[in-house]
C-alpha cells in the first residue's frame, strides 16, 4: 500500500520538474531518483522496524497503509486534486490490422517490455539477481549464510522503486493522473500476483498478463463498467479454487 503512494506522487514529480527545466529526460531521471529514495526510506523508517519486532503481516499492511493515505493527503495539498495529463495535445495513432493504437500504448508496450525482460535477466544470471531469489524464497537462511539481510531488503525496494515510478508515468503519460490513481493499481497488482502465484517471480507477471487481456476482452465484448465485477469474480474464484495461484511453489518430501 505503501508503494500506491509513491506510484501517485511520481508524474507530479515529473510535471514539477519539468516546468522546472523543460527537459523531460532530466525530468523523468528526477521522478525515478524521489520514488526510489522514498521507496528506501518507506523501508528503513517503516518495515524495517516493525520486522524487527516481529510484526504481523497486518501491522505492515495497516502501517502501509497509513503512509498511502499520508502521501495522497500530501499530493492533494501542494498539486490539488484535479486530473492532470503529461501530454501536450493529441496523442499520434497507428493501425495495427484492425486495432488503432496509440503512440503513448506503444511506448507503454516496448519500455514495460524492456523493463521486465532486463528484470529477469538479472535474477537469472546476475549474482545479486540470484541473492534476491534467496532472499524471497527463505530470508532467515538468507541471513544464516552471512548475507546482510537489511541491505538486501533495500535493494529489492530500490527497484520496486523503479518500478513503480515507471509504470506510473507511462500510465499518466497514457490516461493521465489524478491524486487517487494509486488505489486501483496496487489492487489490480494484488489481483495479478493472486493469480499468478507468489511462488516466483515470472507468476505475478503471467498473472498481470492474464489480467489485462481479460479486462480488455471485458470492454470490448460488455462494457468497461464490468471491468471491476470481473476482474473481483476472478480474484474469488482463484481464492476459493487455486488459491496458491497459476504457478505453485515446487517442494521436496523427503523420506524417512
Amino acid at each position: 500500500m505503501g508503494l500506491a503512494g509513491l506510484y501517485v506522487l511520481a508524474p507530479y514529480i515529473y510535471l514539477t520538474a519539468q516546468k522546472q527545466f523543460d527537459f523531460w529526460p532530466l525530468s523523468i531521471i528526477a521522478s525515478v531518483i524521489v520514488v526510489v529514495c522514498l521507496a528506501v526510506l518507506t523501508e528503513w523508517g517503516n518495515h524495517a522496524p516493525l520486522t524487527r519486532k516481529r510484526a504481523s503481516e497486518g501491522a505492515h499492511l495497516i502501517s502501509s497503509l497509513g503512509i498511502y493515505i499520508i502521501a495522497i493527503q500530501i499530493v492533494s495539498m501542494i498539486w490539488g486534486n484535479a486530473p492532470q495529463t503529461l501530454r501536450a495535445g493529441l496523442d499520434t495513432t497507428f493501425s495495427i490490422g484492425d486495432s488503432i493504437l496509440t503512440q503513448s500504448q506503444l511506448l507503454m508496450l516496448f519500455a514495460a517490455g524492456a523493463l521486465l525482460v532486463g528484470f529477469l535477466i538479472m535474477l537469472r544470471i546476475t549474482d545479486v539477481g540470484l541473492r534476491l531469489r534467496a532472499m524471497a524464497d527463505n530470508p532467515i537462511q538468507f541471513a544464516l549464510y552471512g548475507y546482510n539481510l537489511d541491505r538486501h531488503r533495500l535493494l529489492a525496494f530500490v527497484l520496486a522503486g523503479v518500478f513503480a515510478a515507471s509504470a506510473s508515468l507511462l500510465t499518466a503519460n497514457d490516461i493521465g493522473f489524478d491524486p487517487h490513481m494509486g488505489l486501483n493499481a496496487i489492487l489490480l497488482a494484488v489481483v495479478a500476483v493472486i493469480i499468478g502465484g507468489r511462488a516466483s517471480f515470472i507468476g505475478p507477471i503471467i498473472g498481470g498478463l492474464l489480467l489485462g487481456i481479460i479486462r480488455a476482452q471485458v470492454v470490448w465484448h460488455l462494457s468497461a463498467r464490468w471491468q471491476e465485477s470481473i476482474t473481483f469474480v476472478i480474484l474469488a474464484l482463484f481464492l476459493l479454487l487455486r488459491s496458491e495461484g497459476l504457478l505453485r511453489r515446487k517442494t521436496r518430501v523427503d523420506a524417512h
